[in-house]
C-alpha cells in the first residue's frame, strides 16, 4: 500500500509517520510505560491494535 514511494534504504511492510501529541497526553504515556518498561513505539502500537479491537 505505502510501498511504492519508500526509499531504496526503507523497510517494506512498514510505514514512518509524523504525529504530534499534547504535552499532557504524552506525560500520561510515560507514565503508563514506565509501569511496564514498554518503548514508546511498542506502547503506540499497542494501544492502536486495542482501539481497533474494540
Amino acid at each position: 500500500m505505502q510501498d511504492k514511494n519508500k526509499k531504496s534504504f526503507e523497510r517494506l511492510g512498514s510505514t514512518r509517520k509524523q504525529i504530534r501529541f499534547e504535552d499532557d497526553l504524552l506525560t500520561k504515556i510515560d507514565e503508563d510505560r514506565a509501569k511496564t518498561n514498554q518503548a514508546f513505539s511498542e506502547w503506540v502500537k499497542d494501544a492502536c491494535e486495542r482501539k481497533l479491537k474494540s
